[in-house]
């Protein structure tokens, strides 16, 4: 079960579905390792200009901020499973609601 409050969302990834989350922790180590702006990574999937490697990388903060304990080769090994539009149309899905959520933060008013 999700919590989409806490920025929680099931995808999936084949045949199976994973529970997943992107926090703020999690899109700064996925800016860290692109050397790209989230706003960039989404704007380029859009366009589908995207390497696999960075698909493998969003998918692993992902899925471990979802509580899976997977390494990086088994999330290769998911992608590869999946297929590459899948797994894109995946990591579009979980940018969009990451961005979505934290503008839907930012809008809320403060007391």
């Amino acid at each position: 079960m999700t919590n989409p409050l806490k920025g929680e969302m099931m995808i999936t990834m084949g045949e199976t579905q994973y529970k997943t989350r992107l926090t703020i922790d999690s899109i700064i180590k996925i800016e860290e390792q692109l050397d790209r702006g989230i706003l960039t990574i989404t704007q380029r999937l859009s366009e589908a200009d995207i390497r696999v490697q960075h698909l493998c990388v969003i998918l692993y903060h992902a899925l471990r901020g979802g509580g899976n304990d997977f390494t990086e080769k088994q999330v290769k090994n998911i992608v590869d499973k999946t297929g590459l539009v899948p797994s894109c149309q995946a990591v579009a899905e979980l940018l969009t609601a990451a961005l979505m959520r934290q503008q839907a933060q930012n809008d809320e008013p403060t007391e």
